[in-house]
């Protein structure tokens, strides 16, 4: 098992038509957005323009989460959804997409051999939780949205703080303790 956190000083920042992209993490390391040659890729998105068009990415299967506002996502000759924070939208990069709104968002592309989970866990003042991953898993991402967040894992005792990215490396099945001393949010992305 292998662990790093990841500040956002390490994140790289780009625009795009309709607002700007964080990039948090990409595999290979060595790969780029631009030449669309990674397997993973994990960013945030501000969402500023009132309508947007979103890059086409074949290939990659997406899955988007809204952190703050609220869209409608329009998928040209599939379906229209309504996305509020921390719901959840899964799609094709091939798929022509709009969205109407502004929002902060959470992306996770992968490419066809890999598959992934994206869900959002938010506990009020004092909470202990203990996260397991749904099955075992190559790769488990912590992103924190908001609060402090004290992790144990294996006897090792981890703190994440807001908007940092723990990436945990072949974790298996092996569960994390968290706990915090006020509220905290935390998106989570299983990557299998």
């Amino acid at each position: 098992m292998k662990t790093n956190i990841l500040s956002p000083q390490h994140f790289l920042t780009s625009q795009w038509s309709g607002g700007s992209t964080t990039q948090l993490y990409i595999f290979p390391a060595n790969a780029s957005y631009a030449k669309r040659n990674f397997e993973l890729r994990i960013s945030t998105a501000k969402v500023e323009m009132k309508e947007s068009t979103f890059t086409s990415l074949p290939g990659y299967n997406r899955k988007l989460m809204i952190l703050e506002g609220e869209i409608s996502i329009i998928h040209e000759d599939q379906y229209n959804k309504q996305l509020k924070p921390f719901e959840v939208d899964c799609f094709s990069g091939d798929w022509k997409t709009t969205s109407i709104g502004t929002c902060t968002d959470f992306n996770v592309m992968c490419s066809a051999s890999l598959q992934s989970e994206l869900y959002h866990l938010a506990m009020s003042s004092a909470s202990n939780y203990k996260l397991k991953p749904k099955k075992a898993c190559n790769n488990l991402f912590l992103y924190a949205t908001s609060g402090t967040i004290y992790l144990k894992l294996m006897q090792v005792n981890y703190v994440l703080e807001k908007g940092n990215l723990l990436h945990i490396e072949n974790l298996g099945e092996s569960p994390i303790s968290m706990n915090s001393g006020n509220h905290f949010g935390l998106v989570v992305v299983e990557i299998y």
